[in-house]
């Protein structure tokens, strides 16, 4: 895969030096737990400010952003100010990207209801391409926010390594599928959750897995550079 600029990483804070073992494992999750209640309740406050519809894709575009900033433990910047700033920076860009999707994926799934119709064998061998056609769409769709906040490409090179990567890291995007099943689960019997954790929570997971892959193609790069 190609150099391509990754958006720069902040210093990671050291506030659990003094910690150790259970005490540390406990804190950690616990300022975790609070961490995602705040960063739904943003998600919730920009989505509205962008008129609920105009809003989501920035307010998720910011939210992915600070999850980042958080994984690679950036604590020194302001949470609100990183998730403004990415809201006011990628709004028109975010929505054209939440257009073609939309628009791509109703085209996928009037096509899949039109094909399967008939039973004629070109209308089921469309079927099949069609499904496809989606299971690729579904895998660019759990690797694009996290390329899309990681990686400064080109606008249809997100798109391009959203799917490569996805692909090539097969492991990392199963997590994520894997990861967005039990949370489901979780708010399935325990709703109260939802309220607090609804987006974060999800966002959260891919997220995670995503910067795992880029962490392991970078590695990968690495040891392919020093072996030449």
């Amino acid at each position: 895969m190609t150099q391509i600029a990754v958006k720069s990483p902040k210093r990671k804070s050291d506030r659990f030096m003094q910690l150790n073992g259970l005490m540390k494992v406990v804190y950690q999750a616990g300022e975790w737990v609070i961490k995602l209640v705040y960063a739904n309740v943003l998600w919730l406050i920009f989505t509205l400010l962008g008129l609920g519809i105009f809003g989501i894709m920035p307010a998720t575009v910011g939210l992915f952003t600070l999850l980042r900033q958080w994984i690679m433990g950036n604590e020194t910047e302001s949470a609100l100010q990183i998730y403004w700033n990415s809201f006011r920076r990628e709004f028109f860009k975010a929505n054209l990207f939440g257009l073609l999707f939309l628009v791509v994926g109703y085209i996928l799934r009037i096509d899949i209801i039109y094909f399967k119709t008939s039973s004629h064998f070109l209308f089921q061998a469309l079927l099949i391409v069609m499904f496809c056609l989606g299971v690729l769409y579904f895998i660019t769709l759990l690797n694009f926010f996290p390329v899309y906040v990681h990686f400064e490409i080109s606008f249809f090179a997100y798109f391009k390594y959203a799917l490569l990567i996805g692909i090539s890291q097969l492991s990392s995007t199963l997590m994520m599928i894997l990861g967005c099943i039990v949370i489901f689960c979780l708010y399935w019997y325990f709703s109260g959750l939802i309220p607090l954790l609804c987006v974060s929570l999800f966002s959260l997971n891919l997220m995670w897995f995503g910067y795992r892959s880029f962490k392991k193609i970078e590695y990968e790069q690495q040891a392919m550079t020093t072996r030449i």
